[in-house]
């Protein structure tokens, strides 16, 4: 008899726990049992259902993850995008609940048209960003440096000259011939290994030769761009985690996507729907092995390794604990949380020993924060008449997606260098909708990361702290309400009518407002990059496994997966892909639904030498 435990019920725990139920390999007598800290499963997938009397027809916010990449002509072939995800969708019965996650507005003959920016006090449209000397009337002082890189690459990059296309460029430019398509999954592997300045490219500061995993992404960038072309870079890209100093091979392939034609897909009704009709799914085949299932409110205290193989795992709910003993153990965690767990832990735990460390922190937390509002009207629109400045002026179809349902717009981000960084613009976000008429109306007020996140996470307190800011789990109990008027709710007023040039004094007050901080404990980010100075692809590969591979340890069989070690950490896709890998390599399950773990066109991770 044999125990699986896993600790995690976010996206990796579940998919681990779903696929030893159903891969037979479980014998009589073996459990699947899975812990979580909070009281819900999907980890950093939130999906939030609002109460009255804003609940009406559903009305929902995502919290969390909103999106993945699908394949164009899914359900029928799931070949390209986040390849797990859609198979899993599939798998649940889910496909019927597929929708265009709709970003921008862009028409190529309406100048005002796209993504609306507004940088240094300044709105502008991305459409009109379609030359070189469009640039020009942003509100920075470019280097010539930075206009002449503009200019070489013209007619290699798709226009407009965002900050995001700028960033593709310069991953063009450092990693030739590499694409953003599955098939180059292989290549970018080779180069997160051995990737170098190529001749031509090189500067005084990074020679032709250097290898570009011991190049940090901001030091690069600044190399290339100066400080004016920088700071626009950052500005317009919305996610401040894209131009910070992390690895810079990992930042190519992350922002070679920029520009592509990567189509996105959402779950009519919310992303958490997958989460949990999987554990619900979990919960009725468990009842075949007797001891299995999801224990919620139970939070890792401390691991111990036992003589016999197993490890001692100590959880605590309501001040009582319990000790169970795993024979394969899944850590289904972040970064922050296993060290959290390595606390409590002796110190000569497998956590705690130097070489695994060494691997933990190859991997950079990325706060990040939401703050979603609810209104009785959409002013941000162009007929409501309050903004001169608005990212709807007509609502037209993007000419690549299906028509959407009028009022159903889910459109965004409107892009600032204010520290609500993006909004999102969700109309009455109701499964199948519209279907009603009027709101109420969800506005994604803010979505952040880095720096920006302290901006808020003071706001979200209004008095002397009553404990430790380390001790503060918000991430388990979000999203929390704030009043609606309150030094954050007016600070987000303000903030929003500077962005669409409106007077705040005009502006209605929210029906609701609620963040969730994803920067606090347990998490610790939103999302993750690889540090520099790192073999990416020995770090993906070796802390898997980490007895085995880093310790040279047979008898103990733990495991560490999810997205923060992944091919794709900002996305559900790198938390299966890892714990898929894993299944298939150290447990010999079959692959899921044909997806192997180095198929040619599509590797769920790297190998330490690619």
């Amino acid at each position: 008899m044999a125990n699986y435990v896993v600790i995690g019920a976010g996206a990796s725990g579940l998919y681990t726990a779903f696929r030893l139920l159903t891969g037979g390999k479980l014998q009589q007598g073996d459990t699947v049992q899975v812990y979580e800290a909070g009281n819900r499963p999907g980890g950093r997938i939130f999906t939030y259902a609002f109460p009255p009397p804003m609940d009406q027809h559903g009305l929902y916010a995502e919290f969390g993850g909103m999106r993945f990449a699908v394949d164009g002509k899914f359900p029928t072939q799931i070949v390209e995008g986040h390849v797990l995800v859609q198979n899993m969708i599939v798998e649940l019965g889910l496909q019927h609940l597929v929708r265009p996650f709709i970003e921008s507005n862009v028409v190529a003959s309406n100048p005002y048209s796209g993504r609306m920016y507004y940088l240094r006090g300044t709105n502008v449209y991305e459409n009109s960003l379609s030359t070189p000397q469009s640039l020009a009337q942003l509100p920075y002082r470019f280097s010539a440096e930075f206009m002449s890189f503009v200019q070489s690459v013209q007619n290699k990059v798709p226009t407009p000259y965002t900050s995001d296309n700028l960033l593709g460029a310069i991953a063009t430019a450092f990693a030739p011939n590499l694409g953003s398509s599955n098939k180059d999954r292989t290549a970018w592997c080779t180069y997160f290994a051995s990737g170098a300045v190529a001749p031509g490219s090189g500067t005084p500061v990074f020679p032709a030769g250097t290898k570009v995993q011991n190049i940090g992404y901001w030091n690069l960038l600044y190399d290339q761009f100066g400080d004016e072309g920088f700071d626009y870079a950052a500005d317009g890209a919305g996610y401040t985690s894209n131009v910070i100093n992390w690895n810079s091979a990992d930042a190519m392939q992350a922002n070679n996507d920029y520009g592509s034609n990567t189509s996105y897909g959402r779950l009519d009704g919310g992303y958490g729907q997958l989460f949990t009709k999987l554990s619900a799914a979990i919960q009725f085949l468990a009842s075949r092995y007797p001891g299995s299932g999801i224990f919620y409110n139970q939070t890792a205290q401390s691991l111990a390794e036992l003589p016999n193989g197993q490890t001692s795992c100590v959880f605590s709910s309501n001040r009582s604990e319990q000790v169970v003993a795993a024979d394969h153990l899944f850590l289904a965690m972040p970064r922050k949380s296993l060290e959290l767990i390595a606390q409590g832990c002796l110190p000569a735990y497998m956590l705690n020993q130097p070489r695994v460390q060494y691997f933990i922190q190859s991997s950079i937390d990325q706060p990040a924060m939401k703050i979603v509002m609810v209104f009785d009207s959409p002013w941000w629109s162009s007929a409501s008449g309050l903004c001169r400045h608005s990212p709807f002026l007509t609502n037209p179809q993007p000419s690549k997606n299906p028509p959407v349902p009028p009022g159903q717009w889910v459109g965004g981000p409107t892009i600032t260098d204010l520290p609500l960084r993006q909004i999102y613009y969700f109309a009455n976000n109701i499964p199948g909708g519209p279907g009603v008429s009027g709101g109420p109306y969800v506005l994604l007020a803010s979505y952040d990361d880095e720096n920006y996140s302290d901006f808020w996470r003071v706001l979200e307190v209004t008095q002397d702290l009553s404990e430790a800011p380390s001790r503060i789990d918000q991430p388990l109990h979000g999203p929390t309400e704030v009043p609606v008027d309150s030094p954050m709710t007016n600070m987000l007023m303000k903030q929003l009518a500077d962005a669409h040039g409106a007077n705040a004094a005009q502006l209605p007050a929210p029906l609701a407002v609620y963040y969730q901080d994803w920067g606090q404990n347990p998490y610790g980010g939103g999302y993750h990059g690889w540090a520099a100075h790192y073999n990416i692809c020995q770090a993906m590969d070796l802390i898997r496994a980490p007895y085995k591979q880093i310790l040279n340890n047979n008898q103990h069989r733990t495991y560490i997966i999810g997205s923060c070690y992944s091919f794709d950490q900002a996305w559900v896709e790198g938390a299966f892909c890892t714990a898929e890998s894993v299944l298939q390599e150290f447990l010999h399950l079959a692959p899921f639904r044909g997806v192997k773990l180095y198929d040619p066109g599509y590797w769920l991770v790297c190998k330490s030498n690619p």
